[in-house]
Order: C-alpha cells, then structure tokens, then sequence
C-alpha cells in the first residue's frame, strides 16, 4: 500500500508532459515506441476524427516507479483535479504544434483506461465517492445529447464592461459583481450575451447490472452515467460497457435545514470500454480452461456427455436436449457483400401437455447460457420485449428491453401462448432480421437483436389433441411459427415401462438414494458454450453442402403435383428450413469444437428437422408432412377453403345484388363433404378481413363486387 503524498498539481502537469514524450511501451509488433508522444501527433496532424489521448493506468504507474512520479497516486487521491491538469497540458502541447487556436483545443481531452478491478454496480458505496471507479453492466437508457455551458459572456448594465465567467463544474451562476469592482459598484444588473458561449457535450445513459451477474432472487440495480465530449453518441440501449468514472454524489431533493441529507451517486464517465458483443467478457477463461476445453475435442462421447449435461434431472427428452444444445451453441452468422447479414441464432418452440417439464427445461437453459434473460408471456409486454420510448421530465428517452438487453445471448420466454396478440406482433422483425425498430416520440431508432428465442407454450385446449392439427392446437398466428426452426411437441401419454422408470428416478432423488450428477457442471458447461461460440467458426465442406442438398430437394420433390392446381398438394419444407439445416449443422460441428462441417452434422441436423416436422407439420388425416400446418392451413384444408369461396362467387351469379343465402352455401359446401362448421369459420373469417359483408342477415355479397 502506498502512502499518500502532498499533491502539488505543478508538479504533476510537468511529470505528465515528460510522460508523453518520453515513455516507451512495445507496440503491436513487439517495437518498442513513445506510444503517446505518437498518439500526440496524431491529434495534432491527423484527421481529427479523435479528441482523447487514451492513457493506460498500468503505464503512469510502471512510469511513477521509473522515474520518481506520483502521476498514478495523484490520480487515485485526488482525480477531477489530476484529470484537469492532465487534460490542460494536452491541450496547451496542441496549442505549441501551431496547429490549433487555444478554442479548438479545448474540445480535447485525458482519459483514463484500466484503473483498478472491475466492480459489480451493487458493490459500489459511500467509499467510493470522489475515487475513481470501474464497473460493468449494460445500457438500459440513453437521452438524446444536450449541450452544456463552459463559458459565458456577460456585460454589466452599469458601466458596459464586458467579462467572461467559467462553468467548469456544469453549475450554472449569475455575476455577484462587476469585474470593474471597484470602478463599478453593481452586483445585481448583467446582461448574458449570445456570443461568447462555449459548450460541451453532455449526454445520459442508465447503466444496469448484467443479467447473468444478477444474484437469485434481487431487483437489478442501475446508475446514471454522465458523458461529455467525444463520449457522446457513442452509446445505444443494448451495449455491453465498463465504464469508468469519478463517482459523485447529488442530493436526492434540495438541501434545507432541517431535511433529510439523502445523496444519490452519479458516475461522471472518463472511458467507456465497449465490450465486443461476440466476446464473452463478463466470464474469464484461464489458458488452462482453454486447453481443457480444446482436450475434448478427442473425446468419442462428447455430444453425450453434452446433452446428458442440459437438464440432468429431467427424464428422457433426448431429442429435444439435443435440439435445447443446437440452440445455445448456434449457427455461424454470416455477412454478405451487399451489406446484409444472414443469422445464425436458431429459434426452439415447445409445445406440450401441464407436466411434461417444460419450465424447467426452459430455466436450465438459462443457467447453462453465456448469456440470457428469462421472462413469462404473460409478465413483459412489447415495449419489455423490444424497446419503450420513456418519458422523463424533460424529454423522451430510449429504453432497451428483453431481446435488445439479450444481444449476441438468449431470450427464454415461457408461457408463451399467454402474450397478447399486439405484443407477439413485435417478435416479428426481432426474430428474422434480429433488429428492432422504434419510431416514436420523434425518436428513430434501429437496435440490435441478434437473440436467440427458446420458448413454452401450453396446447389450446389444456391438452394437445392428436386428431387435430398443429395449428389448431396452439393459439398461436403462422407469422411466428414459421419463424421456429425447430417446434417439438411434448405429450403426456401414459406408458407403464416409461412412468415406471420416471417414477423411480424422482423416488430416488427425493429419498436421497440419487444424486444427479451431470458429466459436465453448469459452470463449466457455460464456459465450454461461451467458448465454441468465441472461437469455433466452423465452415461448409462440400459434401456436407451436397448431402443438405440432396435431402432438401427429396422433401421438396414429394409436392409434384398431380392434379391442375398445386394448392392442393402438401409442401413438406420451404427454403427458410435449407437455413435452419446449415445453422444446425453448424451448431452440432461447434458442439464438437469442429472447424469444418461434416457429414456427421448434417444427419444430426436432419435427425432433428425431420423430427421436429412430423410432430408439428403431419396431417393428422393423411399422415403427410404439410409444412402448410405451421403456416397456418394444411394443403387439404386450403383446398376446401377457396372451394367455399367458389361456390359463394358461383351463387351470385343466381341471387345477384339480394346475396347469396347462406343456407345456399351449406347446402351446396355439404354435398362436396365440406363441413357447415367449416363453412362457418370461413365465413367469419372473410367478413373480418372484408372480403365478404352481410347486406341482410342469413346473405352475403362479396365487397366492391356486383
């Protein structure tokens, strides 16, 4: 520990212009170079697109020792004045090269980076107030830029004097006298002149604990950030930050005599670290974790142990772990030339009768995720799930929600079946072109979403009911489900072997006789996921690519049709799942920390598409797969469909502007075996679209038709 020394700020500036010309630190290529003097020059002669000489701590440090400085110490004592002294040298050395006037200069300043550990929000108190602090979280909330006055002009009503007044500590005050005192008597008649003005930029952002760093059962908490200069604009809702800052503290209401002296702390940023959203910075790997990890890639039972790691104490389900597993290591995200980028998340539906564990197969996936943040369908609404315009006393902010806080992570939404139809509409764009778009309050905004969505829904009718279809089951709309790659539907159907062996497995849990004991700890498992994601970016083989071809086109080739119109032939997959079968292939060779893509994969990928469409996508009455079903009707039924809206155009023809009769439509609907209830629903439907009316009750008439 060191002892604190007398700071003279004098002294300080002269030691911290000898730092930038004199220190020396090994450059990329291991040269070594006067780093910051290089930097300097950059400042002064370059582009000017920057406007902070970046300072590594660890450097003012090991530069201290060298050469008997007390630049690092000055820095952690007393920090606002360090930091104004270090920035006043910076600009007058611009100032020296001849290359700036001394108002160009003042928009440059000194910022600090790797100051001590990095703290959790929660931790930070009362004792750190003045220091200077690191912390992590992410951006909840961003206000728009304003500017605020360093310098202003003011002129005395009196004897016309002119003087300036500086604003460095952001509060604004009137003149108390002249500054022809004692020429001039006035204290209280000044004008503030428009000229004159210097400002800076000034933003706000909210500031909230990481999900994954939440403790089980806490509120998260959060602290404003206050940004000036080039720091700025910098910063959208989502983004993943350390940030470091002096932390002060401002009275929660005016101070009176006799209140409560309640203060809040405030973080006055000096640098902001953007954490890379493909790099998992919030858990450490040692190189020897990283050479435990890459070690088995040998191991034969590897995918086992994988699987067999996710939900340990849920029985069987073997299938949709496996799938549970493609979703948390993911695809490879591609980016095009043209600019647009192809996803690499892979989303997961389940489906399933009360008891089937589908919670908590849910809640061990986001305990074994890097990164994810857990939610109910009937607990967030669609500014919780993409993003709210907040308003505040003064303006509208931004503020982030589930999928944008979720980036480059996963978003587990359960009871999904129980979100609001207007609040499901929002899952759309976030779910294929992982963005979300806000347009309110005269705030225009995109922001990432690049998310991976497992979800639970119950069945329509409390159970799932096999003589019915997949979407008639779910009271769910064919926008979202053609969005799944991957719908499993779990069924709770007695079978003596099957419950005896699940009965005797949680018998033994509960009696103590078992304790569950995965291959793989979560802890560790999150660190294996964490760094396949990283690391493992596995390419195509060909015959991998040739084998995906030749299945996709097998399915696709069971649609030939046979009659004139190919409406009424079921489709078993469109393209949209020739790219949920390279994200899971991808997924299986990242799984085995494989650099290429191999047969192997692609039977792990089809293994589980082909499974997944039986369950979702059969025709319940023609034991075909119908990728129609997910889309909203099965061929067969699409095919009676547009044959009732034949048969009402037919009518009209006869019954003219009286409409037709819908006694008219059942008669002629049953002698071709179509159902009144069906007719019904279809009816219903085409009025709610308003392409058919009821001129009088029991007729209709198609709208703007004679």
């Amino acid at each position: 520990m060191t002892t604190q020394v007398e700071i003279n700020q004098e002294d300080i500036g002269l030691a911290f212009s000898k730092f930038i010309h004199e220190f020396v630190a090994p450059d990329k290529e291991g040269k070594p170079k006067k780093i910051y003097e290089e930097q300097l020059y950059e400042l002064a002669f370059g582009e000017k697109e920057k406007f902070s000489l970046i300072v590594d701590f660890n450097h003012l440090s090991k530069f201290d020792i060298e050469n008997d400085t007390h630049l690092a110490e000055a820095l952690l004592v007393d920090p606002e004045n360090t930091l104004k002294t270090f920035t006043r040298v910076l600009r007058n050395l611009l100032i020296s090269t001849g290359n700036f006037t001394g108002e160009e200069a003042r928009k440059y300043f000194v910022r600090i980076k790797n100051v001590g550990e990095v703290l959790s929000i929660r931790s930070l108190r009362a004792e750190h107030i003045g220091k200077i602090v690191r912390f992590r979280g992410i951006v909840l909330k961003v206000t728009k830029p304003k500017q605020l006055l360093l310098r202003a002009l003011w002129r005395c009503n009196v004897c016309g004097t002119e003087f300036v007044m500086e604003y460095e500590d952001g509060v604004f005050r009137k003149p108390k006298r002249c500054a022809s005192f004692p020429a001039c008597t006035n204290t209280r008649d000044f004008i503030l002149l428009e000229r004159g003005r210097e400002y800076l930029d000034y933003q706000e952002i909210t500031v909230q604990e990481l999900p994954e760093e939440l403790p089980p059962g806490r509120l998260p908490q959060n602290v404003p950030v206050v940004l000036t200069g080039d720091l700025v604009g910098t910063i959208r809702p989502g983004d993943r930050v350390i940030v470091t800052a002096i932390l002060k503290a401002q009275p929660t209401k005016a101070l009176r005599e006799g209140s409560q002296s309640l203060f809040n702390i405030v973080a006055y940023a000096i640098y902001i670290e953007g954490e890379s959203p493909e790099m998992y910075k919030d858990i450490e790997l040692t190189e020897e974790e990283k050479r435990m990890i890459l070690s088995l890639r040998d191991d034969p039972n590897l995918e086992r142990k994988i699987i067999e790691s996710i939900a340990p104490s849920v029985y069987g389900h073997d299938i949709i772990k496996k799938a549970l597993a493609a979703a948390l290591f993911s695809g490879v995200e591609k980016h095009l030339p043209d600019g647009t980028r192809i996803r690499g998340d892979i989303h997961v539906l389940l489906v399933g009768d009360p008891g089937t564990a589908k919670s908590h197969l849910l809640k061990c996936v986001a305990s074994v995720a890097p990164r994810a943040i857990y939610t109910t369908g009937k607990g967030v609404s669609a500014a919780g799930l993409t993003a709210a315009v907040v308003r505040t006393k003064d303006e509208w902010t931004l503020e982030a929600g589930v999928l944008v806080l979720a980036d480059r992570g996963i978003a587990v939404i359960d009871e999904f079946d129980k979100m609001r139809k207007e609040d499901r509409q929002a899952l759309h764009e976030a779910m294929e072109q992982q963005s979300v778009s806000i347009s309110k309050a005269g705030i225009v905004a995109t922001l990432n979403a690049r998310t991976t969505i497992i979800a639970a829904a119950n069945p329509k009718f409390g159970r799932y009911i096999d003589r019915k279809e997949f979407s008639e089951n779910v009271d769910l709309p064919p926008t979202i489900l053609s969005r799944f790659d991957l719908i499993f539907v779990l069924k709770d159907k007695p079978n003596e072997e099957v419950d005896s062996l699940f009965a005797e497995q949680i018998l033994k849990v509960h009696s103590g006789e078992r304790r569950i004991k995965p291959p793989f700890s979560p802890e560790f498992l999150k660190k294996y996921i964490m760094f396949a994601r990283e690391y493992i970016k596995p390419k195509l083989t060909k015959k991998a690519a040739e084998k995906i071809k030749e299945f996709y086109v097998k399915m696709r080739s069971l649609a030939k049709a046979t009659e004139e119109e190919s409406f009424s032939q079921p489709i078993p997959i469109t393209p949209r799942y020739l790219h949920a079968l390279i994200r899971l292939s991808e997924a299986h060779a990242r799984m085995l920390l494989k650099e290429e893509v191999t047969e192997e994969d692609v039977d792990f990928a089809i293994e589980l598409m082909l499974y997944s469409l039986k369950q979702a996508g059969m025709d319940p009455s023609t034991k075909q797969i119908d990728i129609g079903i997910i889309e909203g009707m099965s061929a067969k039924k699409r095919s009676k469909y547009l044959r009732v809206l034949e048969i009402i155009e037919e009518l009209s023809k006869t019954y003219g502007e009286a409409g037709v009769p819908i006694t008219e439509v059942y008669k002629r609907a049953e002698q071709e075996s179509i159902s009144r209830i069906f007719v019904d629903r279809i009816i219903q439907r085409e009025i709610n679209n308003g392409t058919l009316y009821e001129p009088t009750p029991g007729r209709l008439k198609f709208a703007l038709r004679s």
